[in-house]
């Protein structure tokens, strides 16, 4: 909150008994203005280009933030207080090459090759640059994002150690075991990013699906390996299931990337923010 501020324009604004009556809250968007009516009276929100005025208070337009896929931002929040780059794009870009390439394998594209191939890009773009952006958004109090990153840079990383086996897992386990222990390791990703699922309910439509895409690509890689020795057929099938949800994550991972980054002064196209119903968009929802 500031205590210095542009003056507040003044105008005659009806009660909501006079405009709406017996309505509990809806919203009116006017050409400068913007109305929030509950059972309380008429709310008046203008805007400038540094203040956002709600009824008699003032706050300056950067304290806040809405849900937006480009910053991994879940829900309304206060902004950063540190001055720092967007590093959300680079993850999530990160993120979405490795898996779409990955995806691409798990549906059998060119003969489906080993995914040892795919190392470098699991340890240092999806691993290690992945890790370091959600250690920025640490730094610029992004918590979900900061979680959600670093915690995947981590998957990859581990990931990569097991395709190129790295800790001789292939020699310490059997076939049967060691699918199984694959399989447990991929559910409790899946487990962990269901969780992070949940919290995007009520933010955008574009990070709900990416995330959604991602639960269940992990949750069919996890079956695929629990029934691959007994249930070859079946296993083969869910497999390419989770490359389709993977390569579906990819794109939407893409998505939030190029939305992380564009503006109205680099690109001619920049997408709107499709919000979720429910999506708080004030102080007062």
């Amino acid at each position: 909150m500031t205590s210095s501020s542009p003056p507040i324009p003044t105008e005659s604004v009806p009660t909501v008994h006079e405009t709406f009556p017996n309505k509990e809250e809806t919203h009116l968007d006017h050409t400068r203005h913007n109305y929030k009516f509950s059972t309380h009276g008429v709310t008046r929100i203008f805007t400038t280009d540094s203040h956002v005025h709600i009824g008699e208070q003032s706050f300056e337009r950067q304290e806040f933030n809405r849900a937006f896929e480009g910053y991994l931002n879940p829900g309304y929040s206060p902004a950063p207080s540190r001055k720092f780059a967007n590093p959300v794009p680079v993850g999530v870009a990160g993120f979405s090459l490795t898996l779409f390439v990955l995806s691409l394998l798990n549906l059998g594209a060119r003969g489906g090759p080993n995914p040892a191939a795919l190392a470098g890009l699991m340890w240092f773009y999806a691993g290690a640059i992945e890790l370091l952006s959600g250690m920025w958004c640490i730094v610029i109090e992004a918590t979900w994002a900061g979680t959600l990153l670093s915690s995947f840079g981590g998957f990859w990383i581990g990931y990569g150690c097991i395709v190129v086996d790295v800790f001789g897992l292939a020699e310490a386990y059997d076939g049967y075991d060691l699918t199984q222990l694959l399989g447990m390791w991929i559910l409790a990703w899946a487990i962990f990013s269901t969780m992070m699922w949940a919290m995007t309910f009520k933010s955008t439509w574009p990070l709900f699906i990416l995330m959604g895409a991602v639960v269940f690509c992990l949750l069919t890689l996890s079956i695929a390996q629990f029934v691959s020795v007994n249930h070859a057929t079946a296993a083969k099938g869910l497999t390419r299931a989770g490359g389709v949800f993977g390569i579906i994550a990819s794109v939407m991972g893409w998505y939030v990337t190029y939305e992380g980054i564009c503006s109205k002064e680099n690109a001619y196209w920049v997408p709107p923010v499709l919000l979720m119903p429910g999506a708080v968009t004030s102080l007062e929802d």
